[in-house]
Formats: structure tokens, C-alpha cells, sequence
């Protein structure tokens, strides 16, 4: 799939600068539980001006639409609290730098990357009947959902995007 350069004259520069971003963001997520902006917003200009150059305004338009999706589809998380502003805007630059229906399928193996990483998490610290438990409780109250835990579970949703966002690209 060509990023979002529907004229197909992407010249595999984004593929590049989102393995490096994915490199970057799986170290500090991992080492620091952060995404920095200093890591996103390059990416996102990146992403604007390689979108000019290969395609002019529509291309810029194309590339907004990419960072727009990529941004709502992780905002009900953020507002829920599973996700931190870091990994939204990680989506939002890929989104920007590859595309809409690019970050539509990183969106869809990150999904399952991180559930994968979530069950192993679960399972690792021995939480999965506590678990199981807040689940039910969720279903049969949803209303009534204890926002605080005591011992949470820390979960680097960007390593699970950087994933996600290897394999689409490997898969499409």
C-alpha cells in the first residue's frame, strides 16, 4: 500500500522515518513509560511535507486526514484512561506520515498485539481471576466502574503501536 500518496510516488522515506520513530518510541516506553512530544510532532511535520512535495495541497489534506484518524481512534482510551497522550499522538504521526487507511490497519494489529501483551501481562503477574472478576463487575454494572486499582499494571501501549505498525506494514 502506498501511504496516503494516492499518486504513488512515495518513495519509501516515511517507512523509514516511522521505523525510526518506532525504535525511539519502544526505548522510552519501555525505559521511561513516556512518548515525548520531541518524538511525535517532528514526524507529524514530516509527514506535511513530504505530502506536499509528492502530491501539493491534496496531499497536505490527505495527511491531515491521516493524523486526524489516527488521533480519534485512540481518544475513547484516553478519555477511559488505557492510553496516555504519548501513544495517541504516536498514532496521530503515523497517521500523518502513512496515511488513513494505513493507521486504520496499524490500529487494527495494535489491537491485537496489545491484547496479546495485555493476557501475557495478566497472566505474568498472576492477576487473571482479579481480573476476570473486574470484568464481570464491568458487565453487569457498567455504570458503576471503580476507576481507582490498587496495584495497576503498567502496560507500554507504544511498544504495542510500534508493533502493530510493523505488521501492517509488513501485511499490506
Amino acid at each position: 500500500m502506498n501511504s496516503i500518496f494516492e499518486t504513488g510516488a512515495s518513495t519509501g522515506l516515511e517507512d523509514i522515518l516511522l521505523l525510526f520513530l518506532a525504535v525511539s518510541v519502544i526505548i522510552t516506553d519501555l525505559s521511561r513509560h513516556k512518548i515525548y512530544n520531541l518524538q511525535t510532532y517532528p514526524v507529524m511535520a514530516a509527514g506535511v511535507l513530504l505530502h506536499f512535495w509528492y502530491a501539493g495541497y491534496q496531499g497536505v489534506l490527505s495527511c491531515c486526514l491521516g493524523l486526524f484518524t489516527g488521533f480519534v481512534l485512540l481518544l475513547p482510551f484516553f478519555f477511559a484512561g488505557g492510553v496516555g497522550a504519548g501513544d495517541l499522538k504516536y498514532l496521530a504521526a503515523i497517521g500523518a506520515l502513512k496515511g488513513w487507511q494505513f493507521v486504520l490497519w496499524a490500529m487494527f494489529y495494535t489491537g491485537l498485539v496489545g491484547g496479546v501483551m495485555a493476557f501475557s501481562l495478566i497472566i505474568w503477574h498472576g492477576r487473571f481471576l482479579e481480573t476476570m472478576k473486574n470484568v464481570w463487575k464491568i458487565i453487569r454494572s457498567p455504570g458503576k466502574m471503580d476507576k481507582k486499582v490498587e496495584d495497576p499494571l503498567y502496560l507500554p501501549y507504544g511498544v504495542a503501536i510500534a508493533i502493530g505498525s510493523f505488521l501492517a506494514m509488513v501485511m499490506i
